[in-house]
């Protein structure tokens, strides 16, 4: 028997730092299998996770090992075959590696979509997404639509969309933003950049995220955690919390991820 639960969060915390002892998301003995009979796969098996409000977590491992399964699971788009998924937070959001921003919408209608969608009224959602294009650094091209844009500044529309998502409209906690290689698709310098300005939203605003990716170094940079993931079947094989390594850690998850990679070729 498989469940999913999620709940708002208190709306009492504001936007206070969450308290990093309570339990945003957790996963129980999760389980994905696509299909039946013979034909079935298995994406996801065994998986135990907990990530605390306001923790950044990446998790990492090869294409194909089911982190993108795991997103869709916390997100409810899916439903797991076995286990719970339980979710605390405000309602969660996705950002994916391409803006997907509605082309004949300005920046800023864009950004209040989702307000909108949620029954927030005219006034304060333009409110709100002014104050979150202002967070990423793009007061003043409100008005502008996407092909006027940058990559960059498409991803960064996104990230204060998904942002406006991710939070209540009544003003409560943070929610969760669950992140699939949003800067895969960038080139070095660009990805770099939003890499800093990723961290810095998230100091702003508290929100618990979950990053994907397969890059070593964009984990180590970004996560206070990172969780290795198995090849297909994706099962947890090690995790490591990044302020209590050196530099040595980025060749040490290098070398766990090699092994991953070449027992699963074998």
């Amino acid at each position: 028997m498989s469940q999913v639960t999620l709940t708002d969060s208190d709306p009492g915390l504001a936007r206070a730092r969450p308290d990093r002892a309570q339990t945003a998301v957790e996963l129980t003995g999760v389980g994905k299998t696509f299909g039946t009979g013979a034909g079935a796969v298995t994406a996801l098996r065994g998986i135990d996770l907990r990530v605390a409000h306001g923790e950044f977590l990446c998790l990492l491992g090869a294409s194909g090992c089911g982190k993108s399964t795991l997103l869709n699971l916390l997100s409810g788009l899916e439903e797991p075959t076995a286990g719970t998924v339980t979710v605390t937070t405000a309602r969660p959001s996705f950002m994916f590696q391409e803006p997907a921003l509605m082309p004949w919408l300005t920046a800023a209608r864009n950004v209040e979509l989702p307000l909108q969608l949620a029954g927030q009224g005219r006034s304060a959602r333009r409110t709100r997404a002014r104050e979150l294009l202002e967070l990423v650094r793009l007061d003043g091209v409100g008005e502008k639509r996407p092909h006027e844009l940058s990559g960059g500044m498409r991803q960064r529309v996104a990230l204060a969309r998904a942002l406006a998502a991710a939070t209540s409209t009544d003003g409560g906690a943070p929610g969760l933003l669950l992140m699939d290689e949003p800067f895969a698709a960038l080139d070095a310098i660009t990805r770099d950049v939003l890499q800093g300005e990723l961290l810095r939203v998230w100091e702003a605003t508290g929100t618990t995220v979950v990053f994907v990716t397969h890059d070593v170094r964009e984990a180590v940079r970004l996560a206070q955690r990172v969780v290795l993931l198995s090849s297909r079947p994706g099962t947890v094989v090690r995790e490591w919390r990044v302020d209590e390594h050196g530099p040595e850690l980025h060749d040490e998850i290098t070398g766990r991820l090699r092994q991953v990679i070449t027992s699963h070729a074998a």
